[in-house]
């Protein structure tokens, strides 16, 4: 994986991110925590986690040269 495909690939897990936790906090606001309420809120949190790993893995990388 090229230095450039991994930065595309953080951006695009934290894009994911804002977009789950927008609809989280859509349908929290419209009809409560149901199902695909958590089902959101846990999608986005994968999303943030995966960004953030590969967000350290490039910066240890980018370090080390």
């Amino acid at each position: 994986m090229t230095e450039k495909q991994l930065k595309l690939q953080i951006v695009f897990k934290y894009v994911l991110f804002a977009l789950f936790l927008f609809f989280t906090i859509d349908s929290v606001s419209s009809s409560g925590w149901g199902f695909f309420s958590v089902l959101f809120a846990l999608f986005a949190t994968k999303d943030f986690v995966n960004g953030t790993r590969l967000a350290q893995a490039y910066f240890r990388i980018k370090k080390k040269k």
